[in-house]
């Protein structure tokens, strides 16, 4: 029964937590910091020693139940649909409602910490601040309801929720819990290794950002003394092209730089994020790319 579990509040809840990025924030907190933390997932549990609640989003009172159930000081919203489109607004948007509708039952001074991404600005006018208001609108590809969805998900939070943060991170890269290479990163390297030519953008300026350095940075903005509220990036410190990235990449594993190929998309693009307001807040350091490759790719 419901009833028995409402003595058995958490630390902190993230919903999404069986992701690349959520499951590695899950993961470095239940590492001695003290903190008791459960997680949502959607189809598949992941080998953690944390509290697993399976939600699906887009039906039932599964989120609700666990969040009655969980009653956490800190909710770490992470769930995102990046496969299906029909499913943008019900885990961007109506999810983020309905977490907020319940918190505020449970726990209205708890913490809300919304995990955006760098896609809600059409790169106009990069590196982008914090202070800098979201254009979805302006975006002309295949990203764009993503990027609409994720924008409005950041307004609704920031509306019904004081105590929040919004964290806007930018092409997250590295090692799962498992040890495996997300899915981006791996098919790079899998052509780079084989020989095969890797065409990469030349007009498009990113920050990549190491899945490990995001989730270090996000324990110190869910840890009780963190004390600001507002929207923060949490990103790699160094702003590159895909094809500059795709260079340093060649070059730390040790293969062909030749193999990457200049390529352009239709509309130059600089959706980099500027992370200096960010990094006076945190000790941990935001790291260059080279950095990030090294921590991957230990030689």
């Amino acid at each position: 029964m419901i009833g028995e579990h409402l003595s058995k509040s958490v630390n902190t809840l993230v919903i999404g937590g069986s992701g690349f990025v959520g499951s590695k924030i899950v993961s470095e907190a239940t590492k001695g910091q003290g903190c008791e933390i459960a997680y949502t997932y959607a189809t598949r549990k992941v080998d953690l020693p944390a509290r697993a609640y399976q939600v699906k989003l887009e039906e039932g009172d599964g989120l609700e139940r666990c969040i009655l159930e969980t009653n956490p000081r800190v909710v770490v919203y992470c769930a995102v649909p990046f496969i299906d489109q029909a499913l943008h607004e019900a885990v961007s948007v109506e999810g983020v409602k309905r977490a907020l509708s319940k918190l505020r039952e449970v726990n209205p001074s708890a913490r809300f910490i919304y995990v955006s991404t760098n896609a809600v600005f059409s790169g106009a006018r990069g590196p982008c601040r914090e202070s800098d208001l979201p254009d979805p609108e302006s975006r002309h590809d295949h990203y764009r309801e993503y990027a609409l969805t994720r924008a409005e998900g950041e307004r609704v939070a920031q509306e019904m929720w004081t105590n929040t943060i919004i964290v806007r991170t930018s092409n997250v890269d590295g090692r799962d819990i498992n040890g495996n290479l997300n899915s981006r990163l791996s098919f790079s390297v899998e052509r780079l290794r084989s020989g095969q030519p890797l065409p990469r953008f030349c007009n498009r300026r990113i920050s990549p950002t190491l899945v490990d350095n995001l989730a270090a940075a996000m324990l110190e903005v869910i840890h009780p003394s963190f004390n600001y509220r507002g929207v923060l990036h949490v990103a790699g410190s160094q702003q590159v092209t895909d094809y500059e990235y795709a260079k340093l990449l060649a070059r730390q594993i040790g293969v062909d730089e030749n193999l990457v190929e200049e390529d352009y998309s239709d509309e130059s693009s600089n959706i980099s994020l500027d992370v200096t307001f960010t990094q006076s807040l945190l000790r941990s350091r935001l790291l260059n790319v080279a950095e990030q490759l090294a921590f991957t790719f230990p030689k």
